[in-house]
């Protein structure tokens, strides 16, 4: 969990706080730390800050474009959820010449991230339609003309193939999913239930979704943690709630 999820999903209640207060929850952080990072958060535009010059205090909020990227992550819980997946993939093809390689490269890393396979380096696929994870992107002219999205219906030999053409990284998300299931045990057999301590594992699990292709269990590898991570997350769940 990094110190920018601990403070976004904690401003995600509407609350606004100061440094202080943030400091009280987050123990673990150092004022510094939590400090600069909400600095970053500002600049970045999902956090806004009212400085209060007479006392000498700051007060932070999150803003519409925080609670949207915190939605559009929380969106893969859905996506998790659904077992009436329709055999339709997306395909994302681009040919951004080097000149532009900028844009190339930003595009490249945000579907690395998302839970895009690749087969080289201007072909991507994933099992299920994640295009509002780079809607901002398409809204880059140079991005917009030089990509094609497909979503084509493969049978199961086709996808057989796929998952031996296609690039994704199983063991770290793998990694990841047991230190969560790890974290989700400690937090139910503790006593204390805090629901912003469930808030944050779940939003932390939706992080892990965002960068999984989420295919169909017969797809995944042998002994894969995603069901297992996400039976943890719905004993999780309900404490999310007061």
């Amino acid at each position: 969990m990094t110190v920018i999820d601990e403070l976004m999903v904690l401003l995600d209640d509407k609350t606004a706080r100061t440094l202080d207060e943030c400091s009280f929850v987050l123990p673990d952080r150092t004022r510094q730390t939590l400090s600069s990072t909400l600095g970053r958060l500002v600049a970045k535009g999902w956090v806004t800050i009212e400085r209060d010059r007479l006392r000498r205090i700051n007060t932070y909020a999150i803003t519409e474009a925080g609670t949207a990227a915190i939605t559009r992550t929380l969106q893969h819980l859905k996506l998790a959820d659904d077992d009436t997946w329709n055999r339709r993939w997306l395909f994302v093809f681009f040919n951004i010449p080097e000149s532009q390689r900028k844009f190339r490269d930003v595009l490249r890393n945000r579907l690395a991230n998302i839970g895009f396979g690749r087969v080289q380096n201007s072909v991507w696929a994933t099992a299920r339609d994640i295009q509002f994870e780079f809607e901002d992107l398409l809204s880059i002219q140079m991005i917009r003309d030089s990509i094609t999205l497909l979503h084509p219906t493969l049978d199961e030999a086709e996808e057989v193939a796929m998952m031996k053409a296609f690039d994704w990284d199983w063991g770290t998300l793998n990694t990841e999913y047991t230190r969560f299931i790890k974290r989700a045990e400690t937090f139910l057999e503790s006593k204390a239930h805090d629901n912003y301590q469930a808030k944050l594992l779940v939003y932390c699990y939706s992080k892990l979704l965002s960068q999984d292709p989420k295919l169909p269990s017969h797809l995944e590898p042998n002994k894969y943690m995603r069901s297992r991570a996400h039976e943890f997350y719905k004993k999780v769940q309900p404490y999310c709630y007061d």
